[in-house]
């Protein structure tokens, strides 16, 4: 495996003892088994059997789904991580209690046919994916129709991944690793969101998990965290469409492919909205590098009134103008605006020919 998953994974190697410590802590042990019962159980459907758990980690998650009466194929990159897990695995047998079945596996791309589980669930994995869009299309792919995604995870570093952790961390994950990974400094919930429904997935909701942020309160977090609230997401994948056109996740899943430019796009028709902005644009579109005086005239406004919705075109990357002599000359700079003009029949000119 190249890339930086490698360094991840040595990271987590030498982690997984702490980590765990941390995970079982004594003190608090069967209140988080109690509190995460209570966030899991209403997540998913009396109807789920096979669950496929990425990222399992020492499989704290695993185990507590094989309790609740799951089948559950638990995988990880981290041999240290999965040592601990068959150890507790051994322990358990003992006791007669359900046992998830372990494996070396990567989440981005499990190994498994198509439509193989009922659920890929996963906890605190999010973040350290190199590529969490090609995870999810892949864990769709593993979910029989209607199967469930349900992820736990917050947004552990908005302010950015060296700040305030260990010095072993920062050298495992930092710098370049960091670039690799698009959530892991992500500053909302939101992030991780909007990158299922890119996927495709549709029925997408974030619980937060209040009861689990009290615990955290009184007993606190692991070195280099601070308390901050988790969630539990919930997605469906849509259902095997036999007769007619299933109108409603196809209108979800156009909505979703859109999801990462809706805020670009947003702002390019509230641009637009404003009739004396919409005239300057047309003018800039059709003579570019007209000034402040000729785009006055041409749109039948002052030279005060124009200058001062250049300026906010300028300040939000539409225009800008270039210093010729003594005169400051505007030109179109935002190709969404542009696009859009073109849409709406914006006339071109000898200045500005006909192009596509």
């Amino acid at each position: 495996m190249t890339g930086v998953q490698p360094q991840i994974n040595r990271y987590w190697n030498y982690r997984a003892p702490t980590y765990d410590a941390h995970q079982q802590r004594a003190d608090r042990r069967n209140a988080d088994q109690a509190a995460w019962t209570r966030a899991v159980s209403p997540a998913l459907p009396e109807s789920v059997k096979d669950v496929l758990d990425v990222g399992t980690g020492t499989g704290y998650l695993a185990f507590l789904l094989a309790d609740l009466g799951y089948t559950v194929t638990a995988t990880d990159l981290s041999e240290g991580m999965l040592a601990i897990a068959d150890d507790r695995a051994q322990e358990r047998s003992a006791q007669h209690k359900p046992n998830p079945t372990f494996g070396i596996g990567d989440a981005i791309r499990p190994d498994f046919e198509p439509a193989s589980f009922d659920v890929v669930a996963n906890r605190y994995l999010m973040w350290t994916l190199r590529d969490p869009l090609e995870a999810l299309l892949n864990w769709k792919r593993m979910l029989r129709p209607e199967g469930r995604l349900m992820i736990i995870d917050a947004p552990w570093f908005p302010n950015g991944l060296e700040a305030n952790l260990t010095e072993n961390f920062v050298e495992h994950y930092g710098g370049h690793v960091a670039d690799e990974l698009p959530l892991a400094e992500a500053h909302s919930i939101h992030d991780t969101l909007a990158i299922i429904r890119q996927a495709g997935f549709h029925h997408v909701t974030a619980t937060p998990l209040a009861e689990v942020f009290t615990l955290d309160q009184a007993a606190g977090v692991a070195p280099g965290h601070h308390v901050q609230m988790q969630y539990i997401i919930t997605a469906r994948k849509a259902p095997t469409v036999q007769n007619g056109t299933d109108h409603e996740h196809i209108a979800e899943a156009a909505v979703a492919r859109m999801e990462p430019q809706l805020e670009l796009w947003t702002e390019a028709f509230t641009v637009c909205a404003d009739p004396t902005r919409l005239k300057l644009l047309i003018a800039m579109h059709a003579a570019p590098e007209a000034t402040v005086t000729q785009l006055a005239a041409a749109v039948d406004s002052t030279p005060n009134a124009v200058t001062q919705a250049l300026r906010k075109l300028h300040s939000i990357g539409v225009a800008e103008p270039r210093t010729h002599g003594r005169h400051r000359r505007w030109r179109l700079t935002d190709h969404r605006i542009h696009d859009l003009l073109h849409h709406v029949a914006a006339p071109h000119s000898e200045l500005h020919p006909d192009h596509p």
